[in-house]
Order: structure tokens, then sequence, then C-alpha cells
């Protein structure tokens, strides 16, 4: 009779928690992306980095408040002359392939993205080592050629890689063949469908209490939720304004939305066209109503950019002198800056990568309508998008363009210096506006070669005046990184730069 009753209990689909207890066999997550690589050095979008991460294992993780905590690196610091960092890596740790984690590989991992015959997007972060030293099996010491303050943030960043699979260096094989010491294996990726990961046995730290993770790529947000509420989903990434709402008030639900260090922007290209007029391009910065675009277009969730980027980061500081919406302002200045009312000009936006990109871009066309400025929306899926805003200065067609900065790390170098500076127009780095200012690049490179914080705080917030004022972008609002999921489970850790943990999570 038990067993009869047992069985019923279990069709019913209510299996008590004593029989299943707290571990989840299987956790389904949505997410809208499929990853152009795992690749840990080759990544540029934050959710593949976030599944790499759950493979390979980041060298320091970041606590919830930003603070960095140990993981595959022990301790770390600075030398007094801040021109050697010191990393001291945890003993005993085996990559999948059964071979130790240790200085050499993580030598190994660092030189591959110095090496230019390596695709690394991101090697101008790297810019300032000068060479990898493994001091003994468990030392390593990076040279730099001048003091980078936030190396230890952008070693964060890192990941572990096997030396025996990275050895010799064959992309082909590492996109296919992804050995880490993270606490799961890629056991399958189907492109376009779906990626499963497998809890690894042998994994260093905390035994993790989800078995297996599937992650579903379903690009429609309104087709995830539909998901998530009949329970063919346990969590979805970036549910709709109204849907953040509706699943708000749902006791089946909850949703985490910590404002992210992303911020959204239109850019505009400093050095061809009527928006290489500083007087344009302050006269449009005027003309959007930032607060009605957070508030009506997206629900309230979003918050009004009020500095150079999101509050989030070190360095960050409100600006004394605010964009508030004047659209007579954005005429007199649009007339100072002998703009022809109703000329055309090009304004392109992506669909469906940030939180309701195209509809933010139809409202600021509308604005820039009302002041005179006939702005043509064109829409582009993203990897055409991406590729558009890496063109350099003789090739690229951008005008305006809708554009989202998430920094991966809490300081105020990555939405400076990585994304403003002469140093890094494209193909050479990220920025897409070209904006050049001697002064901002000598105040931000200052800033990153001072160790001490209130100094360069003080920088930052010299450069940052400089930035506003000359408005390279019309500065719009900070996103959210919302990550919704059912009630049944606890557990989640979300941070604010776009990181998802859901390996702790457990049953009620």
């Amino acid at each position: 009779m038990l067993l009869i009753g047992m069985a019923l209990v279990i069709c019913m689909g209510i299996m008590p928690a004593a029989v299943w207890g707290k571990d989840i066999k299987v956790l389904k997550i949505g997410i809208g992306i499929d990853p152009d690589t795992l690749v840990p050095f080759q990544i540029t979008t934050m959710i593949p980095f976030n599944i790499s991460q759950l493979i390979y294992g980041p060298i320091l993780q970041y606590g919830e408040h930003g603070e960095l905590i140990p993981n595959l690196a022990t301790s770390w610091g600075y030398s007094k002359d801040g021109k050697t960092f010191t990393l001291k890596l945890r003993k005993g740790v085996k990559f999948t392939d059964g071979s130790d984690f240790n200085a050499y590989s993580h030598k190994n991992y660092l030189d591959m993205q110095l090496n230019p015959k390596i695709r690394a997007p991101f090697r101008f972060l790297l810019a300032a080592i000068k060479s990898v030293e493994a001091v003994d099996t468990y030392t390593v010491k990076i040279h730099l050629k001048s003091v980078f303050a936030p190396l230890d943030q952008v070693t964060a960043l890192g990941a572990a890689m096997s030396l025996k699979a990275t050895k010799p260096y064959d992309i082909q094989k590492l996109r296919k063949e992804h050995v880490g010491a993270g606490p799961y294996k890629l056991v399958e990726w189907t492109k376009g469908e779906r990626l499963v990961l497998v809890r690894n046995e042998n994994y260093w730290g905390k035994r993790p209490t989800v078995d297996k993770i599937i992650y579903q790529i379903i690009p429609e947000s309104a087709t995830r939720i539909a998901m998530l509420r009949s329970g063919e989903l346990d969590i979805s990434y970036s549910p709709s304004p109204p849907d953040i709402k509706s699943l708000e008030a749902s006791p089946d639900f909850n949703v985490v939305r910590p404002l992210s260090t992303r911020m959204i922007f239109i850019g505009m290209n400093t050095q061809k066209g009527f928006t290489k007029n500083k007087y344009f391009r302050q006269a449009l910065n005027y003309a959007i109503d930032k607060k009605a675009i957070t508030e009506r277009v997206l629900f309230g969730i979003a918050k009004p950019l009020d500095g150079t980027m999101p509050p989030s980061l070190f360095g960050y500081a409100k600006m004394d002198n605010q964009y508030d919406y004047n659209p007579e302002k954005a005429k007199a200045l649009l007339k100072k800056a002998n703009f022809p009312p109703g000329t055309e000009i090009s304004l392109v936006s992506p669909v469906g990568r940030y939180t309701y990109d195209k509809q933010v871009a139809e409202t600021v066309q509308a604005y820039l309508q009302n002041i005179g400025v006939n702005a043509k929306l064109r829409t582009y899926d993203w990897p055409t998008y991406q590729a558009m805003t890496r063109k350099p200065l003789n090739k690229t067609e951008l005008e305006l363009f809708l554009l989202g900065w998430g920094a991966p790390y809490y300081d105020a170098d990555f939405m400076t210096f990585m994304f403003f500076s002469s140093y890094v127009h494209p193909p050479r780095g990220l920025n897409s506006t070209f904006y050049a200012n001697k002064e901002f690049d000598k105040l931000t490179y200052m800033a990153r070669s001072v160790i001490d914080k209130d100094k360069r705080k003080a920088l930052y917030k010299k450069a940052e005046q400089i930035l506003w004022d000359d408005a390279p972008v019309i500065w719009l609002h900070v996103e959210p990184f919302s990550i919704a999921y059912s009630t049944k489970y606890k557990g989640i850790k979300v941070l604010s730069h776009e990181k998802c943990y859901p390996q702790y999570m457990t049953y009620r």
C-alpha cells in the first residue's frame, strides 16, 4: 500500500522533499543567444562568459559587493613600485583531462593572449604586460612595462586552461574540446539549440548542488517566459520589462534584477559629418527625455545615466551639469552647429541584443524628429551589427548608433580608457565613436598608472567631465541584469556585472 501511494505521488508530480533531497538533478535555463565561442579569451559577450566560467573556472571571484575573493588564485598583490604583480595559485587542482593546474599552465594561458598571431579581442587589456614568469610550480609573476592599477580586476576575468590541451595551440581543437578546472564539464553543444553541462566530480571546490545544467537557446524573450510559466524552463535570462512586472506580481516566480554595469547610449561618429560638431552632439543630448524612456518604454526598470558610466563602477562621478530634457535648448545648439532643419541622418540599432533596443531607438528617433533632425532608423541582427561597429574610420558608415557597453570588472578604466581613448579606435579596439581628446587620454592613462585609489578617483572625475562635455554619445540609461526563476528553487547568485551562478541552487 505504501508503494502504491508513493507511486501515485510521483505520478502527480509532487515528489516529497524527503525523496528528492535538496539537490537538483536537471536545471533548465533559457538564454537568448548561442555562444560564438567558449574559449575564454575569445569571448566578447557576457552570456557565453557565464557558461565558460562554469567549465574553466575563474582565477579570482567577485563577492556580492564587487570585492575580489580567492578562487584558483589564493593571494595576489603588487610590488612596491607597482611594476610586478604576483599570483599565488591553489594547489591540488586538476583539469578534466587529469593534468595539473599550476603556474606553467597559467603562464601559457596569458602568453597565448599576448601572442599577436592568436585572436584575442581583449588583448588590449593586457597591453601593460611585458612578460609572464612561472617562479615556481604555484607562483606566477607578471612583469609590467608600466603600472596598471586595474590588473587585479582584469585577473578576475582570467580562466584556467590545460597546458596539455593547448600545446600545440590548435584553435579548432580548443573550440571543440573544452578542458577546464571548473565545477562543470561540457558534454553537448548543439548549435542553435542547447548546451549541456554535467557536474565535474573531481572539482577541487565546494560540490555543486545541481547535477546537470541545460542552457536552451531561445532568441525570443516572450517564448522564454512562456516556457518558464509552463515549467519547461526553470530560469530565464532577460525577461522583457512588462514580463518582469507580471512575474514579480506572481507567487510562482522570482525576479532578480540588480542595475548592471551596462550603460545604453547612442554613439556618434565624432570624426565625420554633422556628428563631428560638438554643439550638434550636445543638442542631441538635450533633445532626449531619458527619464521618460526609462519610465514609459522600459517600465521603470532602468535608471537614467547621470554620468559617463554606471554608478557601480569604481571611479564613477555624477556630473554637475546634467543634460536635462530641453528641446528648445537643443534647437538653439543645432542652430549654433549650422545644422539645416530636416536634414536626414542615419540611426542604426541591433534587435534583441539589449532590453527593448529597437523600441528605445524608435523613441530616440521620435525625439530627434521633434527638434528637426530627420533620423532614418535601420535595424540589424547582432552579428551583422557588431561587425559594423568594428570597422575602421575610412570604412565605417556609422553616424548615430545604439549600443550598450557592460564592464566585466568594477573599474572606471573599462568605461574610459578602454572605450573612449584614441588608443582603441577600431579595428584596434572598441571606440566606435572615434572620440579623441588629448587631455582625456592623458588623464585616463595617468589614472590606470596610479595605485592610490583617491588619486585615481580625482583623475577620473576630471576625465569624465571632459568626456561628458564633449558628448561623443547620447547618454541614455543603465540596464538591469534580469533573471527570472521558479520559486520552487533558491540559492541563485546574480551579480551586477552580468554574472549568474546557478550551480549552488537547491529546492526550497
